[in-house]
């Protein structure tokens, strides 16, 4: 292992960690704050619009799937020109085209700013965990990758109680205004970027130094001794996608259907939930390194299957069920499966096809987000609430099996853990 590699892992978290970890999950926060955000505009957007069901699903998936597209393309990326130069451009196509959506004057030019618009974003998704996994220390590396998902909630957050304000003074313009205001912060994030080196461990690898695993090829991934944890985290990521994002992206409006009065009831229902999953992010983030990836993921699938089928069983809760019941999934999520799933396919793979890797796992996540943030509203008009809960919760409890095939990854260096499954063939 490189002997400044070794030096920097050892050494306890400081400054430099803090600020290139900020500017890095900045991304996760306009990515928390732009995916969620549909969810209140179509409050404002389906009077405005009266799209098909098939047009709304596709209003909530065009994000998703122009992630899947961003993922894989900067993940070649990002392994061949740098993580910094892409860590800049992906922005800069967030701006353009969550502008575009802002103004879009019919269904059909929404729906392809949104898909544009997520191209940068699962750019960004491919980045940020390579990015922080390696300039983390050992020690702190959990904290620091957790703090991503903190970021994606706290924008999460900011999205619902935005788009509240705007819905209550802005009337039909609502939707418009609340998906313009995140270029404000992109724009800070792009200028600030500017001032982050590349990646320690990309330069090393590009520079020719060998760090053992590291020079492992992507072809050698799909095959033993990597393949199987590989596509084991892979398929974790995508089952997380598929529960959260059809729950997540349409919560106001099943929230309306599972007993809730009136659109502000639900969007302040929505806001209440993004904070209790902020809460459940920053103890994730705390528990990383403490319980380790492994334990979080489990209980995050049981707890999240738990709550779904119990409302599958019971689709006309109390309110007070209904509120116990969606703040527990969201944490569960926030704490468990969406911090951890991503993690595990960063700490699993070597640093030379570490972006490429976290490519094709966010653009597999997405196929599974895509589908769900589709179906979703298609099959609660043909089917109703039941089946959705019912097929989510499944779901969950076959995450909870792959889980157990996973290793732990806290307080290893990357380079150790991709040595450690090498020699385990």
């Amino acid at each position: 292992m490189d002997a400044s590699l070794m030096e920097r892992d050892n050494m306890p978290i400081d400054r430099s960690h803090v600020r290139v970890t900020v500017l890095t999950v900045a991304g996760y926060f306009l990515d928390g704050f732009d995916l969620l955000v549909i969810s209140v505009a179509l409050l404002t957007i389906v009077p405005a619009f009266h799209p098909t069901a098939v047009a709304t699903g596709l209003i909530g998936s065009a994000t998703i799937a122009g992630m899947f597209f961003g993922g894989l393309g900067a993940g070649f990326l990002v392994d061949r020109l740098g993580r910094r130069r892409i860590y800049l451009w992906d922005l800069i196509v967030f701006i353009i085209f969550t502008i575009g959506a802002a103004v879009a004057q019919n269904i059909w030019q929404l729906i392809l700013f949104r898909g544009l618009l997520g191209v940068g974003i699962g750019a960004d998704y491919a980045l940020t965990l390579t990015i922080v996994s390696e300039f983390a220390p050992i020690k702190g590396r959990g904290t620091l990758m957790g703090a991503g998902l903190l970021a994606y909630w706290i924008g999460a957050v900011a999205s619902i109680f935005l788009g509240l304000l705007f819905f209550l003074i802005a009337g039909g313009l609502a939707w418009r205004l609340t998906l313009l205001v995140g270029v404000i912060p992109a724009i800070i994030v792009l200028i600030l970027r500017h001032t982050v080196p590349e990646s320690p461990r990309w330069k090393a690898v590009t520079e020719g130094n060998k760090i053992g695993a590291s020079q492992i090829s992507l072809k050698s991934l799909m095959r033993p001794p990597f393949a199987r944890r590989v596509w084991l985290s892979y398929a974790n990521w995508f089952i997380n996608d598929i529960i959260f994002y059809g729950i997540g992206i349409y919560t106001p409006i099943l929230l309306l259907g599972m007993g809730l009065k009136t659109h502000i009831a639900s969007i302040a229902g929505s806001g209440i939930l993004d904070v209790m999953g902020m809460f459940g992010a920053f103890a994730g983030m705390i528990l990383l390194d403490r319980w380790g990836r492994r334990p979080l993921q489990v209980w995050g699938f049981l707890l999240q299957g738990a709550t779904l089928l119990v409302f599958a069983f019971n689709p006309k809760p109390s309110l007070l069920l209904l509120s116990i019941a969606f703040a527990v999934f969201y944490i569960a999520n926030a704490g468990g499966t969406g911090q951890t799933t991503g993690i595990f396919v960063s700490e699993l793979v070597p640093t030379r096809v570490r972006g490429t890797a976290m490519g094709l796992g966010t653009a597999i996540s997405r196929i599974g987000a895509f589908v769900s943030a589709f179906l979703l509203p298609v099959i609660l008009k043909a089917e109703g609430i039941e089946v959705i809960l019912v097929l989510t919760g499944l779901c969950a409890l076959i995450g909870v099996a792959l889980t157990l095939g996973l290793p732990e990854t806290r307080y290893q260096s990357l380079e150790n853990l991709n040595e450690n499954i090498a020699n385990a063939h």
